[in-house]
């Protein structure tokens, strides 16, 4: 704590709520020293509402009279660096957000407690002797009760300052928070053996062990199948190795009870300490020329673009890079778009790395955050994580690699400060002195542009790793095969042929379809009713498996009507397909498959996509078919053919990263296919199948997207050439939100040329969860516009909109860098 003069003992502290700027508090001389920047301290802010409040700075005596005392110092030292507060300051003015919104977002839960914060409680058994008797209430309040809230605690200990004690049970994982509740899942356990090491390390002992078991068929076949996939007597998952080898479970529970064998049981996602035991792939000729070109640009720019095709082993050159960072001491952030979809990412790393390696995201167990906030503050060496691992406390940060650094997952789309990771990345570094490198088959058409304009360096691999070549990839144009009567559902005669073909060589099969559901569409074919939201501008979904119609945006659901609500005919029809229709259209033309589906209806939780994924992996079934999530970089063995459904969705979208996004979702989820020495196959199916982004997919040529693309950029003002800035206005009232938006525009054309400023417009999607919606979209040009001194006034104008007599009820949103 630093000491201060009793004439200076205020703070600036942030609260956790959306307010501009910080608020001052007076240090009480109940409390002898000043907290440190970084520190909690429990403040009252409104009436009777408590909060746990960061020390953003130490002030002279403020000239504001009647200022509240803070009430405790909960920490006594910082749980937030220098580094982070600076980089919260950033993010609140770069995203236009406030820093009390940033600090929710950073913040893990066990640090932000409040007075309407709902406590409950763990299953841990605790020692009533090592408990205070204020713990002990609160203990023995909640096995009574089951949850309690923060002033239900306050009036059951009959005193103010509880958040000292709320902080001890937390940290003693007697007690969680809600929010932290519901991001647990239940551990599954899978279980691994190996062969007994003194048993592999002795000839002699194993000979006369084979010789015993030469009476017994099934358990010398056991053994040699094992010595036969697990040469140097490595862990195997028990379950991988009955498929294997075609071994019974009684078999392998006789040797474990032998002792021939040993047996371990880990968390589902867990591996065993493997650490030099996995075998290192030497780096190819032209990997080591990216890596030493890698090292070279590191001398003189922060930032490496590594454009390297799919399956270029971009993943054997990080592993290199880290080895090399971990000799300097410094920290390494390996950012991944989704850590639940990128699961032998992450295998891959533990296998060289082990336990230097930690993992960080929103699905980590509440107390667990806990103790990884405090390793990254202590210089842990790696920490691995999806876009909320940004927000930790690292002590000696020195690279951070950013893995397709072209995923919209990156993007914070759900709440205020909307941040792309990537570009806030490259600022944390930038307080760090560290380095970053940026990897990606398909760059985003803004990271490329930094790179040939010699912002980034760049370091390009064009071949694929060892014996694997890239897939044949076709087009089938669906117009044709629609009038030659070739259909079968939504599945052409050569695409029903190629997959057979597949499975008849016992080969996987992915299928992409961007659309989840049974349809889009619910129509009647008597008086054209539609089945649209009520809430919302947008058809509400069938799904069949459930028999409901749903909306995708708001999740309000009905059952599916029999006959039409206007006309009352039995006359209702379905149209369009998503990724459930093509499950049972599947199911009936390939029936001995094994099929499952990778969907948000399907894999709803983290868990449950990484078991789908995981089941993928080990062969389990034949046929995957999904959305998105299928196309995450996924390293599959044994995929010999990938299918897009239909494309045009894709490229058709009216946004303009459309053709950006469709290069690339198409590129990714082709890239899945022939990851081996055999060559894989994709085929697409379209009716725009001359379309130039599909052309340039088949060729596999970026650069001739990416030339094509810049131009189009360039003449209408787009990304690179601009930043943009969308401003949402919502409003339930109509009349209000367009008069609202009149007034704007008009603020808005003292600010800036009204030809940068496009808007009020309406959006794809016009109304949400009753709300209509208005947007303006706001162009930047890079080399004119002071955009730091523009987004100051835009947000005094904003200010002054929200303090405007009428319009104090318009929901406002700004994203910044928006799509």
């Amino acid at each position: 704590m630093l000491e201060f003069s009793k004439e200076n003992r205020f703070v600036e502290v942030i609260v956790p709520l959306p307010l501009e700027g910080c608020f001052t508090y007076s240090i009480p001389d109940t409390i002898e020293q000043i907290p440190k920047p970084g520190c909690r301290v429990e403040i009252e802010f409104g009436k009777r509402r408590h909060y746990s409040a960061i020390v953003r700075r130490t002030v002279n005596s403020p000239v504001v009279k009647n200022i509240k005392p803070i009430i405790q110092v909960l920490d006594q030292e910082p749980i937030v660096t220098e580094n982070q507060l600076e980089f919260w300051d950033w993010m609140s003015r770069y995203y236009m957000a406030s820093i009390g919104d940033v600090m929710n977002t950073a913040l893990i839960s066990a640090f932000k407690l409040e007075s309407n914060t709902t406590i409950l409680r763990t299953d841990k058994a605790y020692d009533l002797h090592e408990l205070t008797d204020y713990e002990y209430l609160i203990l023995e309040a909640l096995d009574i009760k089951n949850q309690l809230s923060i002033l239900d605690i306050q009036s059951i200990l009959q005193r103010k300052t509880i958040l000292p004690i709320i902080k001890k049970l937390i940290e003693l994982d007697l007690i969680v928070t809600r929010e932290e509740l519901n991001e647990q899942e239940s551990a599954v356990k899978v279980k691994w053996i190996r062969i007994s090491p003194t048993l592999l390390a002795d000839p002699i002992a194993l000979n006369k062990t084979m010789t015993e078991l030469e009476s017994s068929e099934k358990k010398i076949h056991h053994l040699l199948s094992y010595l036969n996939h697990c040469k140097k007597g490595e862990w195997i998952k028990v379950k991988v190795f009955h498929q294997l080898s075609k071994s019974e479970s009684s078999t392998t529970a006789s040797l474990i009870k032998k002792k021939i064998y040993e047996q371990i049981e880990l968390d589902k996602y867990d591996i065993p300490e493997l650490l030099e035991t996995q075998e290192e792939h030497k780096l190819s000729d032209e990997q080591q020329q990216a890596m030493d070109e890698i090292m070279t640009c590191f001398k003189e720019k922060s930032v490496a673009l590594l454009h390297g095709i799919t399956g270029s082993g971009k993943t054997e050159i990080y592993t290199q890079i880290i080895k090399e960072n971990l000799k300097s001491g410094k920290q390494i952030l390996f950012l991944v778009p989704e850590i639940s979809l990128t699961t032998q990412l992450v295998k891959r790393l533990k296998h060289f790395f082990g336990d230097q390696i930690i993992e960080y995201h929103s699905g980590i167990y509440a107390k667990d955050k806990i103790a990884i906030w405090n390793k990254a503050k202590n210089n842990h060496p790696i920490i691995i994580g999806a876009r909320s691992a940004i927000h930790l406390p690292f002590s000696n940060l020195g690279l951070i690699i950013i893995d397709e650094e072209h995923d919209a997952s990156y993007k914070q789309h759900e709440s205020s400060p909307y941040y792309n990771s990537r570009d806030a990345a490259i600022y944390l570094a930038n307080l760090h002195k560290a380095k970053i490198i940026l990897g990606s088959a398909t760059p985003s058409i803004e990271s490329y542009h930094n790179a040939i304009t010699g912002k980034f360096g760049l370091i390009t691999l064009s071949n694929r790793f060892g014996n694997s070549v890239l897939p044949e990839i076709n087009v089938i144009g669906l117009k044709a095969e629609e009038q030659l009567g070739h259909m079968k559902g939504h599945f052409s005669k050569p695409l029903i042929e190629a997959i057979q073909t597949e499975l008849a060589k016992e080969k996987q099969v992915l299928v992409f379809r961007n659309r989840r559901g049974y349809s889009p569409i619910v129509k009647c074919n008597n008086c054209n009713f539609e089945a649209l939201c009520d809430r919302c501008d947008i058809h509400l979904t069938l799904h069949k498996f459930s028999n409901k119609i749903k909306c995708h945006i708001c999740g309000a659901q009905k059952a599916m009507p029999l006959v039409c609500p206007e006309c009352n005919k039995a006359t209702l029809k379905i149209l369009g397909f998503g990724t459930e229709q093509l499950e049972e259209e599947m199911n009936t033309l390939f029936p001995s498959a094994k099929i499952k589906r990778l969907d948000l209806d399907a894999a709803r939780t983290r868990k449950s996509q990484r078991e789908i994924i995981e089941e993928f992996e080990d062969g389990d079934f034949d046929i995957l078919i999904g959305t998105q999530m299928i196309t995450k970089g996924f390293d599959f063995e044994k995929v010999g053919l990938v299918v897009v459904i239909q494309a045009d969705q894709i490229l058709f979208y009216p946004d303009f990263r459309s053709h950006e996004r469709g290069y690339q979702l198409l590129t990714q989820v082709a890239g899945r296919a022939g990851r081996r020495s055999e060559k894989g196959n994709v085929i697409i199916q379209a009716y725009a199948m001359n379309h130039p982004i599909l052309l340039q997919v088949i060729d596999q040529n970026y650069i001739e997207f990416f030339n094509l693309e810049i131009q189009d950029r360039h003449i209408f003002a787009y990304p690179p050439f601009t930043r943009l800035i969308r401003l949402e206005l919502r409003h339930t009232k109509p009349n209000i939100l367009a008069a609202g938006c009149d007034l704007l525009q008009k603020r808005l054309t003292g600010l800036l040329d009204k030809k940068y400023i496009l808007g009020p417009a309406e959006p794809h999607i016009s109304r949400i969860k009753g709300a209509y919606i208005k947007e303006f979209i706001i162009k930047l040009e890079k080399e004119k516009i002071d955009s730091a001194k523009f987004k100051s006034k835009l947000r005094e104008e904003l200010l002054s909109l929200k303090a405007t007599e009428g319009y104090s009820s318009i929901r406002l949103k700004i994203d910044v860098d928006p799509y």
